[in-house]
């Protein structure tokens, strides 16, 4: 897929989980339930895909990113858990790692999903996700910014 389509499908997403009845109340919800829901609608855009939540594995290892924790206080290790990853289960690298999403509600970029981001999407790093998007709920609104080659787009 083209950055465009993933772009294109990704807004197309939002809007059925926006439309979803009854309502999502994306103020009272949990993060992980927005994920959950935002992954069921991205489905029907990524055929050839699959999208999974919170995702942990790398072959048989736990995905890790070497000096993570050092990003935040509060954790333990260099393990991470996506919010959502568009990939193929069965592949590694580049061909096989299209989109990873990291969702937050009611924050500006989080400084350690920021660094993960630019991480998973480096060209010359181990996972090599193709595109890395940071979505902040707010309100309703689902403001988004992009990654691509370890670095956000402007």
């Amino acid at each position: 897929m083209t950055d465009d389509q993933v772009r294109s499908a990704v807004a197309a997403a939002i809007e059925s989980v926006r439309g979803e009845r009854p309502v999502l109340q994306f103020e009272s919800v949990h993060e992980r339930s927005t994920a959950h829901r935002l992954a069921v609608q991205f489905e029907p855009h990524f055929e050839t895909w699959n999208v999974d939540c919170e995702y942990d594995r790398d072959g048989q290892l736990q995905k890790t990113l070497e000096g993570i924790a050092r990003c935040n206080s509060r954790k333990a290790t260099d393990e991470i858990l996506p919010d959502i990853i568009i990939h193929h289960r069965q592949g590694q690298g580049r061909d096989h790692n299209l989109l990873v999403v990291e969702l937050k509600k009611h924050t500006e970029e989080d400084d350690c999903d920021t660094r993960k981001l630019e991480l998973l999407t480096a060209p010359d790093g181990h996972y090599q996700y193709q595109i890395g998007l940071y979505i902040n709920i707010e309100g309703g609104r689902f403001d988004c910014a992009w990654y691509k080659d370890g670095s956000r787009l402007r």
